[in-house]
């Protein structure tokens, strides 16, 4: 019968090792963990599990780590797993189902690897619910296709030093890849900002040698603006996002970087002439069409963030992004209604986000102060909508709200704050310009009497 190893390399991975080799201790035949230099109890965990332990060199090269792991290795399939990671149960079974069978006629098999993180805005995130032991503290994850079980003696190797693959040599030597519904739970994305940055640092020193070395790939660009953002620099960031996207205009990957990076300045044209351009060539996955939805919702066009968000939410009802800008869209449409069983089922789909409850919570509040305000308890009225712009800062209703009530209790320097602050968010919110025009002429006036 087939044989499965397990090939891994390592550094200093004793917090989570015993874990990682927990979920595959009933259906490898052989574990071989390369370590590259542990100062912790990495090695001995390992040994303890039966794994065997080599000690291997490391030269800033994760395709030659991986390549020393698997040339170590015995069986006839090689299923590659870091430490931070997790074979699942019900994926396990299938594994050792797929090798007992000799890969059922594939040579390589790609999985899913769930990388947990509560980042909502990372395009292919997709949220868990509070009952998903593996998900530990975490609301969701951005899943990843990934070829890592593979067929031994067939030449296959790694390649890339950063964000290293075996996909392209699997191909070049004419293998046999399938696709099966296997989940890999990947719990990397350290929760300290300062470690986490670290670690970025030094794949971005990885990745810059790899542009030196292939400055005509856009792959290599584009790994090098995922790391540089990584790591906090978003300049490096985007100039690499830019490179990419001129050698190659349709990168994905990319183009959704830059986006971002535009969005968060709020250079709004220039967002929707770049997804426009990859939304006429065919490109326009849910988090494209999400963007686009945005920018319309944030310019005033409002029917066309409406339609462009409706087809999101209903095509791809895990698109978190897509429900909260609708429920911004259809607030100013004055569907508040709706606005809010939306937040309500966005809360339903990620209750562990508090980001989705506080954004619930500001929208029911603010709802309550323009309920107060329509019985003349302006004071009340300011308490609420105050304690709704703590949980939703980013609300321009709330803001003009504010502005409104501001402006009643006689507050006009506030008042005139507050309707700024609405337009900042909302250009195109025709409420809070009349209002700032309004309070331009009245101050006009009391400057002639």
């Amino acid at each position: 019968m087939p044989t499965l190893s397990i090939a891994m390399i390592v550094k200093n991975e004793a917090g989570c090792l015993g874990h990682c080799l927990d979920s595959v201790r009933g259906v490898a035949d052989e574990i071989v963990v390369c370590d590259t230099g542990s100062s912790d109890d990495t090695m001995a965990i390992a040994r303890s599990y039966g794994a065997r332990v080599l000690q291997i060199p490391w030269n800033d090269d994760f395709a030659e780590a991986r390549n020393r792991s698997i040339a170590a290795v015995t069986g006839d399939w090689i299923l590659h797993l870091d430490a931070d990671e997790a074979l699942d149960p019900e994926g396990a079974g299938r594994i050792r189902a797929l090798v007992d069978a000799d890969g059922g006629g594939a040579d390589a098999i790609e999985v899913t690897l769930a990388n947990y993180s509560n980042d909502m805005r990372a395009w292919r995130w997709v949220p868990v619910g509070d009952a998903t032991p593996a998900a530990r503290e975490y609301a969701g994850y951005v899943g990843v296709p990934l070829l890592r079980l593979f067929r031994n003696g067939r030449g296959f190797e790694y390649c890339e030093p950063v964000h290293e693959n075996i996909t392209r040599s699997v191909q070049e030597r004419n293998g046999v890849i399938r696709h099966e519904a296997v989940l890999i739970h990947h719990y990397g994305y350290d929760p300290k900002p300062a470690k986490a940055r670290a670690k970025a640092k030094l794949y971005m020193a990885i990745a810059r040698e790899k542009v030196e070395a292939r400055p005509s790939d856009p792959k290599a660009w584009y790994e090098l603006a995922e790391l540089s953002l990584g790591a906090g620099d978003t300049a490096v960031a985007e100039e690499a996002c830019r490179k990419a996207l001129a050698l190659d205009p349709l990168h994905l990957n990319a183009a959704s970087a830059l986006a971002n990076l535009l969005l968060n300045r709020g250079s709004f044209d220039e967002v929707r002439e770049l997804l426009e351009g990859l939304e006429q060539e065919g490109v326009a996955p849910p988090h494209v069409i999400t963007a686009l939805g945005a920018v319309a919702c944030r310019q005033g066009r409002l029917e066309e963030a409406r339609r462009r968000l409706e087809a999101v939410v209903e095509a791809s009802p895990g698109t978190i992004q897509a429900y909260l800008f609708l429920a911004r869209t259809l607030d100013r449409l004055e569907d508040a209604n709706r606005a809010e069983g939306l937040l309500a089922s966005a809360v339903d789909q990620a209750p562990l986000l508090q980001e989705l409850q506080d954004r619930l919570q500001a929208h029911q509040l603010r709802r309550e102060g323009e309920r107060e305000y329509g019985q003349g308890e302006s004071n009340r009225a300011l308490a609420i909508l105050v304690d709704a712009l703590r949980l939703d800062p980013e609300d321009p209703l709330i803001h003009n709200d504010l502005g409104v009530v501001l402006l009643t209790l006689g507050r006009r320097p506030e008042a005139k704050t507050s309707f700024e602050r609405a337009v900042r968010l909302a250009p195109g919110l025709a409420a809070a310009q009349e209002s700032l025009a309004a309070l331009d002429v009245s101050v006009r006036k009391d400057e002639t009497c």
